[in-house]
């Protein structure tokens, strides 16, 4: 419900030529135990109500020859960020895990939104694989560099830092 308003909200806020402004990042890290987190660090003066994750559009098969399967869209979902929460941190994402996805190479994108839409945060896409490359205390995020989008790795404090030069 919080997704669909989100989006209403935004796409409203993009036809009045309005959109939020970004006050910060999201990534993507793993707890001891290799359960994904969802990491925020953000500049604003309150944390994002809800972190967001839905499975990224697949793009088309440059060759038509080769026949394209998507696996079932995996339902989006917004995971509460605690309203006491101090940036950077870390929202446990209940119910996700590999097992939980049938594609292996499914990509996904998870943001961070404040319920009225006042900030956002830039985006992460992932793919599944990427899981296992992951260690604790270290945050995988998607960086604009040279008008492209890169994956890096960070530690924690980097991905703290980043995020608060958002604003």
């Amino acid at each position: 419900m919080v997704a669909l308003l989100a989006v209403a909200a935004l796409m409203v806020g993009g036809l009045t030529g309005c959109s939020p402004e970004r006050k910060g990042i999201t990534g993507l890290t793993v707890d001891d135990a290799g359960r994904p987190l969802a990491a925020v660090a953000w500049c604003a003066s309150r944390p994002p109500d809800v972190v967001v994750l839905f499975r990224a559009q697949e793009s088309a098969s440059p060759t038509p020859s080769v026949p394209v399967t998507l696996a079932p869209a995996y339902p989006g979902r917004d995971f509460d960020v605690p309203r006491t929460a101090t940036s950077p941190a870390t929202v446990p994402l209940d119910g996700f895990t590999p097992e939980s996805v049938v594609a292996p190479g499914a990509s996904f994108t998870m943001f961070a939104v404040a319920d009225d839409n006042s900030f956002t945060t830039h985006s992460v896409t992932f793919r599944l694989g990427e899981l296992a490359d992951l260690v604790p205390g270290t945050v995988l995020f998607t960086d604009i560099i040279d008008s492209g989008e890169v994956q890096q790795s960070v530690s924690v404090e980097e991905f703290a830092r980043r995020g608060e030069s958002e604003c």
